[in-house]
C-alpha cells in the first residue's frame, strides 16, 4: 500500500512539475510575443520628413510605397473627422500615389450616387469639379482648411492633365433630395410597369421620395421597401445586374432599412458598412477594374475589425474593411493604413474641439522614437514573419462611440496593415 501511495505521489509531483513548466513557458511566450511587436516597432518604424502637401520630394514616402507593393486598393483612415494634420498627410500620400504609383481613382466616404453620377457630368463639362466636390463630399472635409490644397488645387489641376485623379464615392448615406428627381426620370425613360400604374405620380413615387418621413412607421417603411424591390426586379428585365441604377436601388433599400426605427446599436453601423463594402467592390470590379483606387475614410470603416478586440461587444461590428477583404485575393491586393497621434487637439468642424488624452507608457505611440514628428510602420511584414502572433497592445486607433483618439487594447497589427504616426495633432479650422 505504501509503495502504491508513494508512486501516486511521485506521479502527482511529476504532473505538477510538467504543468508548471508549461505554464511558465506560456507566460514567457506571451511576454516574448509582446516584446517582439514592441521590438519590431522600435527597429522598423521609419521617420516621415513632412506632411506638407507642398513637399514633392517623395523619398521619405518610399517605405510606404514599398509596403503597398502592387496593391490595387490603398485605404487611408483618420482617428476623427476633424484631424487637420492627418488630412495634410493624406493629401501628400495621395499626390505620391497618383504621381509615382499609378493610382488614378480617389474614393471618398461620401455620397455613392452623387459622386458617381456627378463625375460623368464633370467629364462632359456639364458641371464644374468644385461644384461636384462641394455638393457631394461631406462638409467636414470640404470646409476644412487643411484640405484646401486637395480640393481647390490638386484635383482641379489634375483634371486638366492626361491622367486625372477621378473622384468617386461609396457611402450609402446619399442625398436623396437630388437623387429622386433623376430616378423618376430614369424610371419613366425605361417605361417600367410601375410608372404606368394610375397612382404612380400622385401616391407611389411620392411615398418613395418621402421615405425618411416614414422611418418610424413600420407599415409605410415596409411598403417603401416593397416598392423599391419591385422597381429593382422590373429594372433587371432591362438592365444588367451590375448597372449603376440597380446598385443605386440596392443602396436605397439598405438606406431605408438603416433608419427603420430599430434601436439595435450595431443595426445602422453594420448595414451601412456592408453596403459601403459592396459599393467599393462594384467600383473595384465593375467601374474601375483596371485602375488603382485610393480610399478616404475613418479608421473604423477601413479597419479589419472582427475578432481583434478583447470585448465581445466590439467584435459584433462588421466594418467595411473586414467585409471587403473577406476574399483572400482581394485582401492580398488591399493595403490598409490607419492613423494615430500622440498629443494635440482634435474636433470636427461645427463641433467642439477637445484635447487628445496622451497614451499610456507602454503603448504603440510611446514605442516611436521621440525624435520622430511623423513615422510609418509596416505591420503586414511583421504578420508575415509572425503568423501565430495574437498579442494585443495599446494604441489610439480609434473605434466607435467615445473612443476617438483614445488608447485601447487590440490586435492593431491585424486591424491595420500599416500605421502612420503623427506626434502632434491639430484640428480643422473652417476655410475662408
Amino acid at each position: 500500500m505504501k509503495i502504491i501511495v508513494s508512486v501516486q505521489k511521485k506521479s502527482l509531483i511529476k504532473f505538477l512539475c510538467i504543468y508548471l513548466i508549461f505554464f511558465i513557458a506560456s507566460l514567457f511566450t506571451s511576454v516574448l510575443a509582446q516584446e517582439n511587436i514592441k521590438d519590431y516597432v522600435y527597429k522598423n518604424a521609419v521617420p516621415i520628413g513632412s506632411i506638407s502637401p507642398d513637399s514633392t520630394d517623395y523619398t521619405d514616402l518610399e517605405p510606404i510605397g514599398n509596403a503597398i507593393g502592387d496593391s490595387k486598393i490603398v485605404m487611408l483612415g483618420e482617428q476623427d473627422h476633424g484631424d487637420a494634420s492627418t488630412f495634410l498627410a493624406k493629401t501628400r500620400i495621395i499626390k505620391y500615389l497618383h504621381e509615382k504609383k499609378g493610382f488614378n481613382v480617389l474614393a471618398f466616404e461620401s455620397d455613392f450616387f452623387g459622386l458617381n453620377y456627378g463625375w460623368s457630368l464633370v467629364k462632359n463639362g456639364t458641371i464644374k469639379i468644385d461644384t461636384l466636390i462641394k455638393k457631394n463630399i461631406y462638409a467636414i472635409w470640404t470646409y476644412c482648411n487643411a484640405n484646401n490644397t486637395l480640393f481647390t488645387q490638386y484635383l482641379p489641376s489634375a483634371l486638366k492633365t492626361g491622367t486625372p485623379l477621378e473622384i468617386t464615392g461609396f457611402d450609402n448615406s446619399m442625398n436623396t433630395r437630388y437623387l429622386f428627381p433623376l430616378l423618376d426620370s430614369e424610371l419613366l425613360s425605361l417605361k417600367l410597369p410601375i410608372t404606368e400604374l394610375p397612382g404612380y405620380s400622385t401616391q407611389i413615387f411620392p411615398l418613395i421620395r418621402d421615405w425618411y418621413k416614414n422611418t418610424n412607421d413600420s407599415i409605410a417603411n415596409k411598403k417603401v421597401n416593397s416598392l423599391l424591390l419591385d422597381i429593382k426586379n422590373q429594372m433587371l428585365k432591362k438592365l444588367s445586374k451590375d448597372n449603376f441604377w440597380i446598385i443605386t436601388i440596392d443602396n436605397l433599400i439598405q438606406l431605408n432599412i438603416r433608419f427603420n426605427g430599430k434601436k439595435d446599436y450595431w443595426n445602422d453601423k453594420n448595414i451601412r458598412d456592408k453596403q459601403m463594402a459592396l459599393n467599393l467592390k462594384w467600383l473595384n470590379e465593375i467601374k474601375y477594374p483596371g485602375e488603382k483606387i485610393i480610399v478616404w475614410a475613418h479608421n473604423y470603416h477601413i479597419s479589419k475589425y472582427n475578432g481583434h478586440y478583447p470585448e465581445e461587444f466590439l467584435n459584433n461590428a462588421h466594418t467595411m474593411g473586414s467585409i471587403f477583404t473577406t476574399d483572400s485575393l482581394v485582401r492580398q491586393k488591399t493595403y490598409i493604413i490607419g492613423f494615430t497621434s500622440y498629443e494635440g487637439t482634435a474636433g470636427r468642424l461645427f463641433q467642439k474641439q477637445y484635447k487628445i488624452k496622451r497614451p499610456g507608457s507602454n503603448s504603440f505611440e510611446n514605442w516611436i522614437n521621440k525624435g520622430y514628428a511623423y513615422a510609418f510602420i509596416d505591420f503586414k511584414k511583421f504578420n508575415l514573419l509572425n503568423p501565430n502572433d495574437h498579442e494585443m497592445f495599446y494604441m489610439s486607433g480609434s473605434i466607435k462611440g467615445n473612443m476617438l483618439h483614445t488608447n485601447h487594447k487590440a490586435q492593431w497589427n491585424k486591424i491595420f496593415d500599416g500605421v502612420f504616426f503623427i506626434r502632434k495633432m491639430d484640428p480643422c479650422e473652417k476655410t475662408e
